[in-house]
């Protein structure tokens, strides 16, 4: 780099700075109206009036609404550019500042350096001679003017020793600082000497606050156009999007008041704008429409509500009225204003609480709530009987429920005295027998104790038939006025020549002496004196009386036994005997078609045990007895003693065996299913089930249908069967032994015992009656009647079980003498299956054991089982 010239008065002179490089920032002035014609490509064509926007749809005008003008003449070209152009040249602007303002920066270092670097220069040139002539005056001087420089830290002077001679330094430490070194070289034509070496160190202090400023003018002007652009866009915003719309909201507030028709949004100069507005004027034309729909829909609603003959409440989820209909207002009296806003349950009356809170709860929950009737107050004319429905809510609660009031209390009284006339008998103007049922009824209801007394008389046939039905009707008319006379609690004509009273208890023997003592006069009919006598029977009802009917049958049989007997007396009904008597057998036979139909019989299974047991507190199952139960949906569990013997008698016994054949095949393949193979189940069969051969082909068919071992099956039954044909029962009897079904002769002992039977017939198991074994620990003779009965049975090869054992002295005595198993409440109740196969589950330690082989029958070899 070449040197400056040195100055010739001054041995050092330093050079001012160069001119450092300036940016002028760039101002950007928005073009004119012509300037945008030449941007466009055209000159902007004057504005065309009533024009309708091009690219918009047509509307039509609405009267009284301005002309729609053109978009383009309302949003001008010079904003479409500005809007457009500021952005970019705000961009392009502060890209190019940040640019040149580094690249200033950059360069101004480099100059300060370079400037640095020339100073060294010129005072390497002078100060050589200063030192070689050791004038400290002027070395200080130059290190001085180098120090005067601001972008100067230090300056250090070094001898050719290597050793700091002198320094000037500026307080603080340098910024960025950077270290300039020149060797001192004194020459002349004689000599060539280093006299030492000088140091620079700059630092950059006033180039950053210089940077500082320029960055804080910089930041003034991109602020200043940045507000500018703001202010710009903000009147652009207010003047083209916020005020016309602001216009357009004020104008569809017209959909709120009544209007004739709807008053369209005008245009304004903005094409955006313009089809916001175009959809808002679709819009509101929707809207007003719907409107005017809704009001239409509103004047039928309140004319179909409020003009209803129906009495109808509109009420909220928390029960407060919210409107009613005018006929509503009628019938009660109240004033709209008054009704509105009071509670529902203030319309009804206290008596009927128990709704009142069904009803909050339906509210509450928005349930259904139908068939509900109270009574309705009223204000200035008798309460009403009303019905209430509510409907299921089906959106928002809060909107309100409606409750329909139905008048019911013409319709109530109406009823009444229907129910009235239906409750008297016409003829005596007494209670019918319909009316007796509900009094009975109600006093058993209160658990009352009453006497009944039930008047039937004699031969009234005859005498109606002597006098003619028309007298007759009038004798029945004196019967009840002198039955009346005799002071009953009530009373009341059950039909034809029947008369039924009720009493105290203790006042049904007196009734019946009064009555005794008003008909020994005659009855004076047309001149002709009438005795009747009568026949009486009297009841002492009890408060585990089932029915009314059931009173009145006991009654009636014990009258229909007095007229079998002479008739003129009274008898106290015997309970027990009656009932057993008086049972229709045709309500057994339709409770047990019902149970086979229905499915209401059940199996309970009382277990069986080995009596060889060690322990009789554990002794070991063998199998178990199936009994059947009757589990009926209102009697509940009915035993088999108060439906077996109608049964038999209806010959439904052949459909119930076979159904208990068919489940202990079902619990057999249970047990099977489980490992359990030697476990055997006992069922009883009748009489009837041997006749036709009918038990024995359903064991043929349910041992082909079924996968169980005959052996596990034991068909017992009765000393009775042995009065059927003796040929008959020997072969079905062999044949079921055939089958592999083994055999017990229950009861034995209460029959017609014969030791033939015992011996002809393939019997393998004989089961002691209960009857045996109830005394055998207090009577010497049951114990050795007992005694005998088994060492018959087992002289027979046949094994005993004993039924009925309910004390352990009686398990302990039968066990000495041998027998095979024991059966009784003291080792387990009859129990229901479930209950059954919990107790004596599979793994349970409860082992059991098959039959012992059975004897064959006389000429039929070696039976299997």
């Amino acid at each position: 780099m070449a040197t400056r010239p040195r100055h010739p008065d001054c041995p050092l002179r330093l050079l001012p700075h160069r001119r450092r490089l300036h940016v002028p920032a760039r101002s950007w002035t928005p073009p004119n109206e012509e300037a945008q014609g030449e941007l466009a490509g055209q000159r902007p064509s004057p504005p065309r009036e009533n024009s309708v926007i091009n690219d918009g749809p047509k509307l039509a005008k609405a009267p009284g609404t301005a002309p729609e003008s053109d978009g383009e003449h309302a949003s001008p070209l010079r904003w479409r550019i500005l809007r457009i152009l500021a952005p970019l040249v705000f961009a392009i602007c502060a890209i190019s500042g940040a640019v040149s303002y580094y690249l200033y920066a950059s360069e101004a270092v480099e100059h300060m350096h370079d400037d640095h670097q020339e100073m060294m220069d010129i005072v390497a040139l002078s100060m050589p001679d200063a030192i070689w002539n050791f004038d400290d005056e002027r070395i200080h001087a130059y290190l001085e003017t180098l120090s005067h420089h601001a972008s100067v830290h230090a300056v250090r002077y070094f001898n050719h020793e290597g050793e700091l001679v002198e320094e000037i330094a500026k307080s603080g430490t340098a910024l960025d600082p950077v270290t300039h070194s020149k060797p001192l070289v004194y020459q002349n034509s004689l000599v060539k000497q280093a006299v030492g070496r000088l140091e620079l160190e700059s630092t950059n202090a006033p180039l950053l606050a210089a940077r500082y400023q320029g960055g804080a003018v910089l930041f003034g002007i991109a602020l200043t156009i940045i507000l500018s652009i703001l202010l710009m866009l903000s009147w652009q915003l207010k003047r083209y999007v916020m005020t016309p719309l602001s216009k357009a909201v004020r104008r569809m507030r017209q959909l709120e008041g009544q209007h004739a028709t709807f008053q369209r949004i005008p245009p304004v100069h903005s094409r955006e704008i313009n089809k916001v507005i175009v959809e808002l004027n679709k819009l509101g034309e929707r809207i007003f429409n719907m409107m005017e729909a809704l009001r239409d829909n509103e004047e039928r609603y309140q004319h179909f509500y409020r003009d209803t003959p129906a009495l109808l409440l509109v009420i909220d989820d928390k029960g407060t009225v919210q409107d009613a209909s005018e006929q509503m207002l009628e019938v009660t009296g109240w004033a709209r204003e008054h009704l509105v806003g009071m509670p529902f349950h203030a319309l009804i009356s206290s008596q009927n609480g128990k709704h009142i809170h069904r009803i909050s709860t339906a509210l509450r929950l928005g349930n259904a709530c139908n068939d509900l009737v109270m009574t309705l107050n009223c204000q200035h004319q008798e309460d009403r009987q009303v019905q209430v429905v509510i409907p299921a809510a089906n959106g928002s609660q809060a909107r309100g429920t409606m409750m329909l009031l139905t008048d019911i209390t013409e319709l109530t009284r109406t009823q009444q005295r229907l129910l009235e006339h239906e409750l008297i008998d016409p003829l005596t103007q007494l209670p019918n027998r319909l009316s007796l049922n509900q009094h009975v009824q109600q006093l058993i209801a209160r658990d009352a104790v009453f006497g009944l007394l039930l008047v039937n008389i004699d031969r009234f046939h005859s005498i109606n038939h002597h006098l003619g039905p028309m007298d007759g009707d009038l004798l029945l008319k004196e019967v009840g006025a002198r039955l009346k006379e005799c002071a009953p609690d009530w009373i009341a004509r059950t039909g034809g020549d029947e008369f039924v009273m009720t009493c105290d208890i203790n006042d049904l023997r007196p009734l019946v002496h009064r009555i005794q003592i008003a008909f020994s006069h005659p009855l004076l009919k047309a001149g002709e004196p009438i005795h009747l006598s009568l026949s009486m029977a009297g009841l002492q009802a009890q408060a585990d009386d089932e029915s009314p009917s059931r009173l009145m049958r006991l009654l009636e049989l014990t009258v229909v036994d007095i007229k079998h007997k002479g008739g003129n007396q009274y008898r106290t009904c015997v309970r027990d005997s009656a009932l057993e008597d008086g049972e229709p057998l045709f309500l057994k036979e339709r409770m047990i078609r019902e149970a086979l139909t229905m499915g209401w019989f059940r199996l309970y299974l009382q277990p069986i045990f080995r009596a060889a047991s060690a322990d009789l507190e554990a002794p070991e199952l063998l199998g178990a007895e199936a009994l059947i139960r009757l589990e009926h949906p209102d009697l509940g569990l009915v035993p088999p003693d108060e439906f077996i013997a109608a049964a038999e008698k209806t010959g439904q016994i052949v459909e119930i065996g076979n159904w208990v054949l068919e489940e202990a095949a079902v619990i057999l393949c249970e047990w099977r299913r489980l490992g359990i193979e030697e476990r055997y189940l006992s069922v009883n069969a009748s009489v009837i089930q041997f006749r036709d051969q009918g038990i024995l082909h359903q064991l043929e068919s349910l041992l082909e249908r079924y996968p169980i071992h005959p052996s596990q099956l034991v068909v017992e039954v009765t000393e009775n069967l042995m009065l059927d044909s003796k040929d008959s029962l020997r072969y079905q009897l062999q044949a079921i032994r055939r089958l592999g079904v083994n055999l017990s002769l229950d009861d034995f002992g209460t029959g017609f015992s014969c030791l033939s039977y015992l011996h002809d017939l393939p019997f393998g198991i004989l089961k002691v009656d209960r009857s045996f074994v109830m005394n055998v620990e207090t009577s010497r003779r049951d114990r050795e009647l007992a005694r005998v009965i088994v060492a018959m049975g087992q002289s027979l090869g046949m094994q005993v079980v004993v039924e009925g054992v309910e004390e352990r002295g009686q398990a302990e005595i039968f066990q000495a003498m041998g027998v095979h198993a024991f059966q009784g409440y003291l080792f387990g109740r009859p129990m229901p299956q479930q209950a059954f196969e919990t107790r004596f589950h599979a793994n349970a330690d409860a082992r059991v054991s098959l039959l012992k082989p059975i004897r064959s029958a006389p000429g039929t070899g070696n039976d299997p089982g």
